[in-house]
């Protein structure tokens, strides 16, 4: 210790030459999910793209891996519940076959009849615990299990966005992992996407998990050759367990793996031993991937009752068969830009320049690309080239589709993640553009360091298209909602009508219940009649007619209500109601999965020639029927509420999107702007007088 009233005089170690202080090695935070958690300082980032302007200043605010999917999880989970099903595949060849194994009822198609076995049962029953399980647990019915089911798909689709975004982050930039980000939360495509039962957006899960571990460097070490492992096994899951096609988003990965460097540099003389290994690596990751194809066909072909793989008879029928998917209609080239537009708005134009952009940058603003400000090696893969791989996919995927005569929005699911990423890259090359040219006119590139043009430029590019797409978002709900709207009213208020008039009453609460907050409950009522009557030869029958293909799945309708099909102006196949099954067999429990009834299906898309595919109007108790003024009635599709035996006992509006000017019929404004070009129907739920 010093004396008093001395001074003590301390000298600093020097900070460079061979006497330098080494830094002290501290480790960076990690969230719960084992992301790196941001931190206060700026540091040169290693990702593929460079800030040029405030390199030294604080990076921008990142959220960790945690904190993305919360906030992700908030919006997937108001899909869930609000989210309307634009494409009846979903309900008939996925929510039905696994209400069919879960309650023993629903529709049958002939995707899922064994002659063909082209939807995998694997693929169905993978999401059996999530409606089965979670409702159990709470002693839930079928409707709140169907709304389990979409919430635990949109909790998977939030971890995959997060994971994704999170690789964005540490591989690209932190700008670009941002607006990626804002990309997933306010997008009209993936709020659809997000939550629905469908291989293509299961597909979408598996590609952004696969592209987490893609991103990152490509190596020789344990860490790269696990990259090229799991991306394999991600991208091998989505098109075997998923939807085949999938695939072709690989491409790019598996070129990259085999005949670029990434993170390596090779020089000649290593590069025969290198290309081996990559080989190798590569060849048993495939071969360790394909694996899962083993268990996914045993499963099929048990539900089935024959040898069969629907991944395979899927490509077969698409392909190869004399029919294909042309069947179910064409559409011109311009049908996905359209729809994507429609999806994502001013986010596609800015998703397909992405590619001109970046060779923009590469000729005027070089520095911005690669972890460093110098042109890569010799032996090393610029990272210009990896940066084109990355952006790929969504090119590849729109290429491809396009190509098909055969179109439908959900094909493109499994590219809205690259999609979104390449509309990043762009607003980040763009604000890079903006950086340089105030750097050259003003000569400072402190003032650019301080000036808030190049933030507000990205604020607009991003916060634009995402309040588009809440409105367009908001028209899909408040002009096509009434399917939905309809089966709640005949849960909670025509079934319990239907129970008075036949003079039973609901349960009261128990004696010594006390309500929260003196809210009253609603009154409880057992349904068991309804399947007594059934049983007895008087169901309870609603059924549709014209509007058969917005059914919105039986998981909506109680159990002991019967749904039949009227026969309308359609002269195609419809879904047919599977036989209950009596099998003692609790291991497979569903035995009419296996047979094969002559004349119920085809190929063709050609009516059934089974007797029984519709029911007469005379067996309704309800009719659901649409109105539109722009609907020319026939005698196959009259007018219901005009017929006497009918009337109205609940309507909701319905979009004439036929009669709607097309501004109209986009976006949803408040305040009923924009409600002068729109034409409305009555989507109603008609009963038999004096039922």
């Amino acid at each position: 210790m010093s004396a008093p009233r001395i001074e003590e005089i301390r000298f600093r170690r020097p900070t460079t030459g061979p006497n330098a202080e080494k830094p002290k090695d501290v480790e960076p935070k990690k969230d719960e999910f084992g992301s790196l958690a941001p931190t206060g300082f700026k540091r040169r980032h290693q990702g593929l793209l460079q800030d040029q302007v405030g390199r030294n200043k604080p990076g921008p605010f990142v959220p960790t891996l945690s904190y993305a999917f919360r906030l992700l999880l908030l919006v997937r989970t108001v899909a869930a519940m609000y989210a309307v099903i634009s494409d009846c595949d979903e309900v008939f060849n996925f929510f039905e076959p696994l209400h069919y194994f879960q309650y023993n009822s629903g529709f049958q198609t002939w995707e899922l009849s064994p002659q063909f076995a082209i939807r995998s049962w694997a693929y169905v029953l993978l999401h059996w615990p999530l409606a089965h399980v979670i409702p159990k647990i709470l002693g839930v019915g079928k409707r709140p299990a169907f709304f389990a089911l979409r919430i635990s798909l949109g909790a998977i689709c939030s971890f995959c966005e997060a994971k994704f975004f999170r690789t964005v982050v540490e591989t690209i930039n932190e700008r670009v992992g941002r607006y990626l980000l804002f990309g997933f939360m306010l997008s009209a495509g993936m709020w659809t996407a997000s939550v629905a039962f469908l291989p293509s957006s299961f597909c979408m899960y598996t590609s952004m998990l696969a592209a987490s571990f893609w991103f990152h460097p490509a190596t020789s070490t344990p860490t790269g050759t696990r990259r090229a492992y799991f991306a394999t096994f991600a991208f091998a899951v989505g098109a075997i367990v998923g939807w085949p096609f999938s695939a072709a988003l690989a491409i790019p990965f598996v070129f990259e793996q085999l005949f670029l460097t990434g993170g390596e540099i090779i020089l000649p003389a290593q590069k025969s031993a290198w290309t081996t290994k990559r080989w190798e690596t590569m060849g048993k990751a495939i071969g360790l991937a394909a694996g899962i194809a083993i268990p996914i066909s045993m499963i099929d072909s048990w539900a089935y009752g024959r040898s069969t793989f629907p991944t395979l008879n899927i490509i077969t029928y698409n392909l190869f068969s004399g029919n294909g998917p042309e069947l179910y209609g064409t559409s011109p080239v311009s049908y996905y830009f359209a729809n994507l537009f429609l999806n994502f708005n001013f986010l596609l134009p800015l998703a397909l320049i992405s590619m001109p952009a970046l060779a923009i940058t590469y000729k005027f603003d070089f520095r911005r690309l690669g972890k460093t400000q110098m042109r890569p090696k010799q032996g090393e893969t610029s990272p210009y080239t990896l940066l084109i791989i990355r952006l790929s996919p969504f090119y590849l995927w729109v290429l491809i589709l396009s190509a098909q005569a055969h179109k439908e929005e959900r094909f493109m699911f499994p590219a809205y993640p690259f999609l979104l990423f390449n509309a990043a890259v762009s607003i980040f090359l763009i604000r890079g553009w903006i950086e340089s040219y105030y750097i050259h006119v003003t000569n400072s590139p402190y003032n650019a360091s301080g000036s808030s043009i190049f933030s507000t430029f990205t604020l607009i590019t991003v916060l634009i298209p995402g309040i588009i797409s809440f409105f367009r978002v908001g028209g899909s709900i408040y002009f096509y909602h009434a399917p939905f709207d309809l089966v709640h009213h005949f849960q909670y208020q025509s079934i319990p009508a239907y129970l008075t008039k036949l003079g039973y009453e609901p349960i009261p609460p128990p004696e010594n219940f006390k309500p929260y907050g003196g809210e009253i409950p609603k009154p409880q009522w057992d349904l068991t009649p309804l399947k007594e009557n059934a049983e007895n030869g008087n169901p309870l029958v609603l059924c549709y007619g014209s509007e058969w293909y917005r059914f919105p799945s039986s998981y909506l309708i109680p159990e002991g209500v019967q749904i039949k099909f009227i026969k309308s102006e359609f002269d195609g196949m419809l879904p047919r109601p599977w036989e209950p099954s009596n099998s003692t067999n609790s291991i497979w429990p569903r035995k009419e999965t296996r047979v094969v009834r002559p004349g119920r299906f085809n190929g063709e898309n050609k009516p059934s020639a089974e007797p029984g595919a519709y029911a007469g109007a005379s067996e309704c108790t309800y009719i659901v029927s649409l109105s539109l003024p722009s609907t020319t009635h026939t005698t196959l599709e009259p007018n219901w509420a005009e017929k006497p035996e009918w009337e109205e006992e609940y309507c909701r509006g319905f979009l004439d999107a036929a009669n709607t000017k097309w501004w109209a019929r986009l976006f949803w404004l408040p305040g009923g702007l924009l409600e002068s070009g729109r034409v409305w129907g009555d989507y109603c739920l008609l009963k038999r007088k004096g039922e």
